[in-house]
């Protein structure tokens, strides 16, 4: 996560937003082995804006 985010911020970016999204319920149920994806994210979403 820090190589994207400084490299963002390097490049000149301010970064408006961080989301690491968790399995849903119904796939913590369901999916075998989904509770170990709470471990770490699955995902990572950033919002960034090219700042001037």
């Amino acid at each position: 996560m820090t190589t994207y985010v400084n490299g963002l911020i390097r490049q000149g970016f301010g970064i408006t937003g961080l989301v690491e999204p968790e399995p849903g319920e119904k796939l913590l149920r369901t999916v075998a082995g989904m509770n170990d994806e709470l471990r770490r994210p699955m995902m990572l979403i950033v919002s960034a804006v090219k700042e001037r």
